[in-house]
């Protein structure tokens, strides 16, 4: 795939729709107008569906594809090369263009191709594919002889192809004219990045990596998500440099099982997102480059990434995500789409937010763990200087005095030798990146199992009071309310938010 700079002028493809005696019309209306569920091709998709799953909210994708060619320099070569996401598009047919479109994606995949079109006479499927948006069809076809002669091309138009950006300007006039009205700038300014489109495309992103946790292109998109997260809580607000992807990103890519040889490097899970609306790309000389030989079968992507200099979040994103809670919620979001075998609080701990998959957080910064290897005899002492929490009794021991030591989730006394037992669960932790208040509204008398539940983010309190489970909002019961002990409803709401939970 190649990438359009921001800013930069499109190209134009002029694409054949080929008559009946190849299918033309039946395809076009098979892929383009009709669309194809992503669903039904995601196996043979790979770790594109991500890419086409943020393009395409509603799961249907518009596709039109080309055959491939031996030839290394006519026009149908230089057109599969050269063209580049952003480039509008031109169907031809009956000598007269009829239909225009954008380019979304690009991919070559012969697998995707078989299963959309089949095979033609000779056995080839239509395997370079183009993903398309913008698609217009124009009120009434317009004649492609003035067009092309203007563009010094022959006339009937006999193979795809691409007209440069300069000719490109210099017949805007000419399709103005014939009713063609020049499209808005790639590069200029998308719409306003808010809470709600945010979670939308990481919501998006999680669905495209379910059931492919076992392909390391896909399970790195997660990763590098929640690596960026990190670097906002720790403060830092611009992209990672080359270095800090390869010193930073490229270790966690590894150990988690994100990486494989034949990729090329920890750029990558930013280039596969790069349609998203999440990412900003940059190359050390503003481009990105197409690498030739990256064209195979099951190839969904080939980029050569020797040019990136950095990369990271938007802007707009990188300052919604400076919120904690924004940034709790995506968190928890992204690590649904994790592997099943990654531990999740040593990864959230080494990509900078340790304390983000449980309420109570943080609670101390001093680390008195030891690396070495267990040894015989007395622990190892050190001197440390931490600081801690200082947890007020007082306000635990009333909360769990006025409940009579009954869970307010499930009405559970625990019976000990010396009276009762029940535990004080603050709602907002008191430790990063929580931070809460200790005080009676944002404290809960809970059993131990629903203690640890709370806490681990698998129940929330909705906004009528009512206990849910997270997985699937099932219902778990009203919760027990007493006259004297007020629950802070933006403390619950603040617990919701790290569920995933939109309110």
């Amino acid at each position: 795939m190649s990438v359009q700079r921001d800013g930069g002028l499109p190209q134009l493809v002029l694409q054949l729709r080929g008559g009946a005696k190849n299918r033309g019309p039946q395809n076009y209306a098979h892929s383009v107008e009709r669309g194809i569920r992503l669903a039904d091709i995601a196996a043979e998709l790979g770790s594109d569906l991500a890419v086409l799953a943020a393009l395409y909210p509603d799961g249907v994708a518009r596709f039109w594809g080309s055959t491939p060619t031996n030839q290394l320099n006519n026009y149908k070569a230089r057109a599969l090369r050269d063209r580049r996401v952003g480039d509008d598009v031109l169907f031809y047919a009956d000598t007269a263009f009829y239909s225009r479109a954008r380019i979304l994606h690009l991919l070559h995949n012969p697998a995707a191709a078989r299963q959309i079109w089949g095979t033609d006479d000779d056995g080839q499927t239509w395997e370079h594919i183009m993903a398309l948006g913008d698609i217009e069809p124009l009120v009434r076809p317009v004649p492609a002889g003035p067009v092309l002669r203007q563009l010094g091309l022959g006339v009937p138009l006999r193979s795809l192809t691409l007209v440069g950006a300069p000719e490109f300007a210099m017949i805007t006039p000419l399709l103005a004219d014939a009713g063609i009205t020049p499209r808005t700038p790639v590069g200029s300014p998308p719409r306003k990045m808010t809470r709600k489109r945010l979670f939308k495309a990481l919501d998006r992103l999680v669905d495209a990596c379910r059931g492919h946790d076992r392909d390391p292109s896909v399970h790195g998109l997660p990763l590098t998500a929640l690596w960026a997260i990190g670097r906002i809580a720790s403060g830092e607000h611009r992209p990672a440099s080359a270095q800090e992807l390869k010193s930073g990103l490229e270790p966690v890519l590894e150990r988690y099982g994100a990486a494989s040889g034949d990729q090329p490097g920890s750029a990558e899970p930013f280039w596969r997102l790069r349609d998203s609306g999440l990412w900003d790309i940059v190359g050390s000389d503003d481009r990105w480059e197409i690498d030739p030989s990256g064209f195979h079968e099951g190839s969904g992507s080939n980029v050569s990434a020797g040019h990136v200099s950095s990369a990271g979040f938007t802007p707009a994103v990188t300052a919604l995500l400076s919120e904690p809670e924004v940034q709790g919620r995506a968190v928890v979001m992204l690590s649904t789409a994790l592997a099943a075998d990654v531990d999740r609080a040593a990864l959230l701990a080494e990509v900078g937010l340790a304390g983000y998959d449980s309420a109570s957080g943080v609670l101390d910064t001093g680390n008195g763990a030891g690396s070495g290897a267990g040894e015989q005899g007395p622990a190892k002492r050190r001197a440390v200087l931490t600081e801690r929490i200082v947890r007020s009794t007082a306000v635990a021991e009333r909360v769990k005095r006025l409940h009579g030591h009954r869970c307010q989730v499930c009405k559970t006394r625990l019976t000990t030798r010396y009276g009762f037992y029940s535990e004080a669960a603050h709602i907002r932790g008191l430790g990063r990146p929580h931070e809460g208040p200790d005080q009676d509204d944002n404290v809960l008398c809970l059993c131990p199992n629903h203690h640890v539940q709370f806490d681990a983010f698998a129940i929330f309190i909705d906004s009528d009071l009512v206990v849910r489970r997270t997985s699937d909002g099932e219902k778990i019961g009203k919760l027990r309310l007493h006259p004297k002990h007020a629950i802070g409803p933006d403390h619950l709401q603040y617990h919701r938010r790290f569920c995933g939970m939109a309110d």
